[in-house]
């Protein structure tokens, strides 16, 4: 089945011409001309047809576009075969040259819609000029590929679509040596131009076809647009996708939502549910289909054949749907759906029928729908040839890996893409090294990974936490297009070109950025350093701005951490927290226009849900009364950032406090290593169990749905077990003394981040295989009793280990044996014990011994420790930075 959505290679250059006519049709071109007594009489376009048959069988000059600074060719626009939006990205092609050139220049190019007889640049759909795209061997069905092909006195650069075209701009003002490095102007590099002319025809086409980095939370005010058009030309200029054929999301609210009439009559169409009941209550976009009812069936596939012909009428490429069901786990339980065989089979049985009944009426119909939630695994049935499936690349709750199951999606379909999280406020907010998106390494190792597998697209959330990511997302621009790209010429290009001189020593900054560096002032005063070094070795005041913006950046950083503490000493929130986070939202709000902190998103995370629950309205960003406490004050000049950074390196300088504070996303990971035995709180050594006081703070995070049964046995008085899911109780119970281990069967009804509070003195038995790990932090320190050993990861590039213990922390330090932690090793002045990491202990499992008796804090690693060596459960941004294999 031809179709854009298979997958196909970048072309290379491409030089020759083809066979242009013969002595004879040249002869046969002038007595035309000659024949025509006024040239007005002739219409222009076919002036131009004639002069390429004489010049296509002629050696090819040099076509000049800028001369001794000023303007040599006319820009033009022809849009014949545009429709929908196609002239104006046409028209926009046009004025992102003429805008470049003229900075680089200062010539400014007359942009016209037909070309005269001298020297013009023409930017157009291939099949307004097929003869010309033939001759330089552009693919007709290579989506998103270009042209540019010099002609007589003209260079046409020719898309197969009107973003084809302008991709070829793209590349034009790419090797004339402009880059657009971030969004930000100060992020734009623009040559000294003083001539410029083309010899050369070339072609190019995407490895991926869709390629889009797009923000999740947008820019929500009138005073960021500035900033939303500044990422749209940066996208445009590293030719990422602005619009996508692809449609993968969501769709079963949408549909239901065009069929109101329908699903009210035929309450049958919905999901039959556990308790016997249609899924016609919940939210629209929650509820699922009873895909084995034939009347449903139909009803979508004519629902689809509609939307399809409305969007082909707007641009002819819009040959997708989506049919992706409700975000959410769960399919119709009814006997018929089960018959049908797994839930991904489920799903498939309806995008099967959809795919089949739209080729029916438009051989080009494709359907689209994510690998996502209950149907994450491939279907065991045949997949419909024009079927598109997505996979997303978070929440992955299966027994394969990432890179295994888009292996076995490649394997059932035609084409894949990707549905990637290159950055997750709630996940990194912005910080180092903890959005994938911002990690070269992660593109240079995975883009031509899944290129080679069928990957036809890449669709990428992030922020505009460019602080974090400007290095990363410029080479998965690059490699998105051709992900055989030297990833690390790129970096080096990077270096050069945003910070001269300097490059050498923003390497290491950007090369620290990369490992995901815990939040401590050891940890962050060597990127002020790396700032203050560079600033020093580059007077260019370009270069200079950006190392401001990357100063505003880490005073973002440092200031965050500042929040961070606060936060997990504050679990209540109180009047200290909010104070933390206006000084955090206010520094946020004034760094806005730097783009280099997504202060948005930001606000979005902290001052939407908690303020309304806290009932603190003034913290509200949408806040109608009035502006919220934090939202004032001008935008910080150069001046005020360089004053903030050195007041802010100087306290990291002073500051002694170890503490950092990881997420709870958490990831089941695979480290090597054997178990350590059991504890010894009773005569014998027991596997499993363990003696906690004064409560206990645990999670439990399955890979989909669990039953898990925890033996607990109360000390002396009654021990109450809540299991949380978000706010919502799914396990409660009350468990009394002197009855030695009882049973509290949980059962989790999806994968999640499952919150486990105990409270009072007991002893817990944990099964192997549970998925289930404590806390040890100084927010919330583990109350231990004589038990051991539990596992805890150190990671890579830990040269100290520091935590905090009373009476006594007893732990095996690998290739040094039982060391005991006692309060009078504590640092002079400080509150915390520093043990040191030996060479090659670091990036390994580290255990505690019986010996261990009262609180425990793990203050620089990740505070968690499980029962058993397997699983191992670790923070997402350590086993993303670490490079850890996840068991899912």
């Amino acid at each position: 089945m031809s179709s854009p959505y298979t997958s196909h290679v970048r072309q290379g250059i491409m030089p020759q011409f083809g066979d242009g006519p013969g002595p004879r049709q040249v002869r046969f071109c002038l007595l035309i001309f000659h024949s025509l007594q006024r040239w007005d009489m002739l219409p222009m376009r076919l002036v131009l047809l004639l002069g390429l048959m004489i010049h296509a069988g002629l050696a090819q000059a040099a076509v000049p576009i800028l001369q001794n600074g000023k303007p040599a060719a006319v820009i033009v626009v022809d849009a014949t075969g545009a429709q929908g939006e196609g002239e104006s990205i046409l028209n926009d092609a046009s004025q992102l040259l003429a805008t470049s050139l003229e900075r680089a220049s200062g010539a400014k190019f007359v942009q016209a819609s037909e070309a005269a007889e001298g020297p013009a640049l023409i930017i157009a759909r291939a099949d307004a000029w097929p003869q010309v795209a033939k001759g330089a061997g552009l693919k007709p069905n290579a989506f998103g590929a270009y042209a540019i092909v010099p002609r007589g006195n003209h260079v046409f650069v020719l898309g197969n679509t009107e973003a084809g075209a302008r991709h070829g701009v793209a590349a034009l003002l790419r090797q004339w040596g402009f880059r657009w490095l971030a969004p930000s102007p100060r992020w734009w590099i623009m040559p000294k131009l003083v001539s410029l002319e083309i010899t050369e025809s070339q072609t190019s086409a995407p490895a991926l076809i869709d390629r889009r980095i797009w923000y999740a939370y947008g820019m929500g005010e009138a005073d960021l647009k500035p900033l939303q058009a500044n990422y749209q030309r940066w996208a445009i200029a590293n030719q990422l996708s602005l619009r996508s054929p692809v449609r993968t999301g969501h769709s079963y609210g949408h549909i239901i939502g065009r069929n109101q009439e329908a699903f009210a009559a035929h309450p049958e169409y919905y999901a039959l549910r556990a308790d016997g009941t249609r899924d016609s209550q919940r939210a629209v976009n929650a509820r699922k289909f009873c895909v084995s009812n034939p009347g449903l069936v139909r009803l979508v596939i004519e629902d689809r054949r509609k939307l399809l012909e409305a969007n082909r009428k707007v641009h002819p490429a819009n040959t997708m749907v989506s049919i992706d069901p409700s975000d959410g786990e769960g399919v119709c339980l009814c006997k018929s759906c089960a018959a049908l065989g797994t839930p991904s089979d489920r799903v498939f049985h309806l995008a099967n029928a959809v795919a089949k009944g739209l080729r029916v009426t438009d051989p080009e119909a494709w359907v689209g729908l994510y690998a996502y939630s209950s149907h994450r695994l491939p279907p065991t049935i045949d997949v419909e040839p024009n079927v598109y499936v997505q996979v997303a690349m978070g929440f992955n709750r299966t027994q394969y890996s990432l890179p295994e199951l888009v292996e076995r999606w490649s394997k059932k379909v035609g084409a894949i893409g990707l549905r990637e999280y290159y950055g997750v406020e709630a996940w990194d907010w912005g910080l180092p090294g903890r959005a994938r998106g911002g990690r070269v390494g992660y593109h240079q190792e995975w883009i031509p990974f899944y290129a080679a597998r069928k990957l036809n697209a890449i669709n990428a959330e992030t922020n505009a936490n460019w602080g974090a990511q400007a290095l990363g997302l410029y080479a998965a621009a690059r490699l998105m297009w051709e992900p055989q790209a030297d990833a690390d010429q790129l970096s080096a290009e990077f270096y050069q070109l945003a910070f001269g001189k300097a490059a050498p020593v923003m390497k290491q900054f950007y090369e620290r950025m990369e490992t995901s560096p815990p939040l401590r002032p050891s940890v962050l005063r060597p990127f002020f350093e790396n700032l203050e070094t560079a600033w020093q070795q580059e007077p260019d005041e370009a270069v200079r701005q950006r190392l401001t913006d990357l100063k505003s950046y880490l005073v973002f950083v440092a200031q965050f951490r500042e929040f961070d503490l606060v936060r997990g000493r504050n679990p209540s929130r109180d009047d200290g927290y909010y104070a933390a986070l206006k000084t955090l939202m206010t520094d946020a709000y004034r760094m806005r226009h730097r783009d280099m902190v997504h202060y948005y998103a930001l606000a979005r995370r902290l001052c939407n849900g908690l303020p309304r629950t806290d009932n603190r309205p003034e913290f509200w960003m949408f806040r109608k009364e009035a502006a919220p406490v934090w939202k004032y004050g001008e935008p910080f000049t150069d001046k005020e950032i360089t004053a903030r950074f050195a007041k802010t390196h100087a306290a990291l300088k002073a500051d002694p406090d170890p503490t950092v504070n990881f997420s709870r996303y958490l990831d089941d990971v695979k480290v090597p290593g054997a178990e350590a035995g059991g504890s010894r709180i009773h005569a014998d050594a027991r596997k499993h169990v363990a003696r906690f006081r004064r409560g206990l703070l645990g999670y439990l995070v399955p890979g989909g749905p669990h039953t898990v049964r925890l033996g607990i046995a109360p000390s002396s008085k009654p021990v109450s077990i809540t299991v949380t899911m978000r706010s919502d109780i799914i396990y409660e119970k009350t468990f009394k003394a002197g009855t030695g281990f009882q049973e509290a069967k949980i059962e989790l009804p999806r994968a999640f981040e499952y919150h486990v509070e105990i409270t009072g003195s007991f002893e817990l038995q944990v099964p192997p295989g549970t998925p289930f790990m404590y806390e040890a932090s100084a927010a919330r320190p583990a109350w231990v009793d004589y038990t051991g050993g539990h596992y805890f990861y150190v990671p890579k590039g830990t040269r100290e280990v520091m935590v905090d213990a009373g009476p006594r922390l007893s732990i095996e330090v690998p290739g040094q044996g039982r060391r005991d932690l006692t309060p009078a090793q504590r640092a002079p002045g400080a509150n915390h014990i520093v043990v040191k990491v030996p060479a090659g202990a670091d990036g390994t499992v580290w255990h505690t011994h019986t010996h261990t008796r009262g609180q425990v804090s793990l203050l620089n690693i990740p505070p968690l420790l499980s029962f058993h060596r397997n699983p191992i459960f670790v923070p997402r941004e350590i086993s993303e930075g670490d490079g850890l294999t996840t068991q899912k």
